[in-house]
């Protein structure tokens, strides 16, 4: 199972990136598939934030990098 957050770092198409919470054993799997709506949505809140601050980060350096 997998929960991922998808961001384009600009108003382009080529900047996609994804962040994700993947499930590697049949026990995470399980643990992953039995959040109930409200805790999905607190693990979804936690993922948007982490990809707020990484695509700062990320934007950051795009603009500095020569355009092509």
């Amino acid at each position: 199972m997998e929960i991922s957050i998808d961001r384009y770092l600009d108003d382009g198409k080529a900047s996609l990136v994804t962040i994700g919470l993947r499930s590697r054993s049949t026990e995470m799997h399980s643990v992953l598939s039995a959040l109930d709506a409200g805790q999905k949505a607190a693990v979804h809140a936690a993922l948007t934030k982490a990809m707020d601050d990484i695509a700062a980060v990320m934007q950051a350096v795009a603009a500095e990098m020569p355009k092509k």
